[in-house]
């Protein structure tokens, strides 16, 4: 599995097997039209993750006609169709082929092979502070709303070998969040009064890249018996 094979070296880098080409080109075209968001939304008056999310997904429908890749970006995709009342990650990845895609042995026609969560990094001192990692409790009940955490739980991304989350920076800056949520998951291993999955070193964020408007991060996170590489790909919104 992905945990025993990767592994954070010197350079922060995490190194492993070669990852599936598709995977490759979804994350250089999200990455792309992160470039793209930013000119468009650089202190826009949306501070919703569901407007920020429903405008991103725009962008990304037109950029990959126009480019002709073989995969489109379904938003709120049904993890489960068979259920009603199935969670719903906020952008799925599916391929336009007609034999569909492999990543790794297995062959993905019709369904997402690579989900995308999206999440707001602002509001700093809010109870919703720390969504983009674990939920909070409301009522005396936990609400497991947080992005890395659903796809720890298998609630999101069940089964598949990738995710992404995109981070939309509305307040402070890439180096501010990436040490802020590091200094949160060792909290988590240390002393996890907040989540109901268990938190390890390898849940940190290894940085990739920091450039001006955007930003790339990379962790491996343990499921129940398996694991998920999770690309953590950011945008600056914020002019200050």
């Amino acid at each position: 599995m992905l945990a025993d094979t990767y592994q954070a070296i010197t350079s922060g880098k995490i190194k492993g097997p070669e990852i599936d080409a598709p995977i490759i080109t979804v994350v250089s075209c999200v990455e792309r039209v992160l470039i793209t968001f930013s000119e468009q939304y650089v202190d826009s008056n949306i501070k919703n993750e569901k407007g920020l999310t429903q405008k991103l997904i725009h962008i990304l429908t037109v950029h990959a006609s126009k480019k002709y890749y073989p995969f489109y970006f379904q938003k709120e995709y049904m993890e489960d169709p068979e259920r009603g009342d199935s969670p719903q990650i906020d952008i799925g990845v599916i391929s336009t082929e007609k034999e569909g895609i492999i990543i790794g042995v297995k062959p993905y026609e019709g369904e997402s092979f690579f989900s995308i969560e999206a999440k707001r990094l602002a509001e700093f001192g809010s109870k919703r502070a720390k969504e983009y990692l674990v939920g909070r409790t409301e009522k005396n009940k936990y609400n497991s709303c947080g992005g890395v955490e659903r796809f720890k739980q298998g609630i999101h991304g069940r089964g598949l070998p990738y995710g992404a989350i995109i981070g939309f920076v509305q307040e402070y800056d890439f180096d501010y969040w990436h040490g802020l949520l590091n200094s949160w998951i060792e909290d988590l291993i240390h002393d996890n009064i907040y989540s109901p999955v268990s938190w390890d070193l390898k849940d940190k964020l290894q940085k990739e890249y920091i450039k001006t408007t955007t930003a790339k991060f990379i962790s491996v996170n343990f499921r129940q018996g398996d694991s998920i590489m999770l690309y953590h790909l950011w945008v600056s919104l914020n002019l200050s």
